[in-house]
């Protein structure tokens, strides 16, 4: 089916670039100042109208303060460095834990104590990251011939992974109650 004349014409008007020049285009006028105070405003005929400036014949309902925006790069106008991840997201590696004293300096009962507590917490940490990994990762799953599915050995290799920091874990715990208690024996 061809097209008729005026529909070809049409189209090529539409196609073709504007004889308007460009200092004939309208331009939006500039914005100005931001609103900081925007007032709620009802008609007697019962429109509501939101402005910054009174309306004649209208009833201000509400004043609604509004905040001004941010200057610049909004994402920048918060903080100059990334937002930090939640306590507990980041798994602390259990072998930081120091349960030998710096060289000169004595250990006191509170601070083999603050070892304790803080060897506590590592284990409890290692713990549920084990508990929460015992489920297959994506890709932790492979294909048999019988058109089943079994676990692949990267799903056990973080099982024993998890599995050693458990233990490193209780290790260190093991550690610091031990010179706790020695040092409250020496008391």
């Amino acid at each position: 089916m061809i097209p008729s004349r005026p529909c070809i014409l049409a189209i090529a008007l539409a196609l073709a670039p504007s004889a308007v020049p460009a200092e004939e285009i309208p331009r939006p006028e500039p914005i100005g100042k931001p609103a900081t105070k925007v007032l709620r405003q009802v008609t007697p005929d019962g429109r509501v109208i939101y402005s910054d400036k009174p309306v004649k014949g209208a009833k201000v309902d509400e004043t609604i303060t509004v905040d001004p925006p941010p200057k610049g790069n909004p994402s920048g106008a918060v903080s100059g460095k990334p937002p930090e991840p939640p306590m507990g997201t980041i798994p602390t590696p259990v072998d930081r834990v120091s349960v030998i004293p710096p060289p000169g300096k004595p250990r006191s009962a509170d601070d083999a104590q603050a070892d304790v507590i803080r060897a506590e917490m590592l284990l409890e940490d290692a713990r549920k990251r084990m508990e929460a990994g015992a489920e297959p990762l994506p890709g932790e799953r492979v294909g048999t011939a019988s058109g089943g599915t079994r676990l692949s050995d990267d799903y056990h290799a973080r099982q024993k992974r998890l599995a050693e920091e458990v233990a490193v874990a209780e290790n260190v715990l093991k550690k610091s109650i031990a010179e706790r208690d020695a040092l409250r024996e020496g008391r």
